[in-house]
C-alpha cells in the first residue's frame, strides 16, 4: 500500500499565519538594527580617515589634513556628510583658501540619514602635524568633537590635542 506524503491546506495555512506572526515582530527589530549598523560604518569610516591623515602626517613628514569635499579632488565649505578627503599639505599656506598638495584618499558622501556636524574649526578641516598631533595649518591648537547622528542615535568623536580620536555614544 502506497502512501503520499505532503501537507494539507490545513496545514500550509497555519505555517503561513504562524510565519506571518513572527514576521510582524522581527521586521520592527530589524529596521533599528540596519539604523545603528550605517550609523556605526559610517562613525568607523571617518575614524578610518582620521587615522588615515594622521599615519600620512607621521610618515610624510607634513601637515596632513581632512576637510569636507564634494568632487573628491579639493576641499569644500561643505558637510562632511556630503564626501571627504585626506591630502597632504606640503608647502606653506598662504591664504584663506587650504587645499591640499596631494590627496590620498577620497570617501564618498554618506547615506542620507546620517548626519555629520564639527564643533570649531574642525568643520572646515582636520590637520595633523607631522608628530601627529592636531594643529591648525597656522600653528594654533585644534581639538573638538564630530557629531554623527542617525535620528536621535549618534556617536560622538572626540579629537584630543595630541590628534588621539575616541568614540563615544551620544544623544542627538
Amino acid at each position: 500500500m502506497s502512501r503520499e506524503y505532503g501537507l494539507t491546506l490545513t496545514e500550509l495555512l497555519i505555517t503561513l499565519a504562524v510565519a506571518a506572526v513572527l514576521a510582524t515582530v522581527a521586521i520592527p527589530g530589524f529596521a533599528g538594527m540596519a539604523r545603528e549598523q550605517r550609523l556605526i560604518t559610517t562613525t568607523n569610516t571617518f575614524i578610518s580617515a582620521l587615522h588615515t591623515a594622521r599615519w600620512e602626517a607621521v610618515k610624510r613628514g607634513h601637515h596632513a589634513l581632512l576637510c569636507p569635499s564634494t568632487d573628491g579632488l579639493r576641499c569644500a565649505s561643505a558637510s562632511y556628510a556630503e564626501g571627504w578627503i585626506v591630502g597632504v599639505v606640503e608647502h606653506p599656506v598662504t591664504g584663506p583658501v587650504i587645499q591640499p598638495d596631494t590627496v590620498i584618499r577620497h570617501f564618498d558622501s554618506v547615506p542620507a540619514s546620517v548626519t555629520i556636524h564639527a564643533n570649531g574649526t574642525m568643520g572646515e578641516y582636520i590637520a595633523y602635524r607631522n608628530d601627529g598631533q592636531t594643529r591648525r595649518l597656522n600653528g594654533a591648537l585644534q581639538m573638538g568633537s564630530v557629531w554623527l547622528c542617525h535620528g536621535e542615535v549618534g556617536r560622538r568623536i572626540v579629537i584630543s590635542r595630541t590628534g588621539r580620536a575616541r568614540v563615544e555614544a551620544a544623544a542627538c
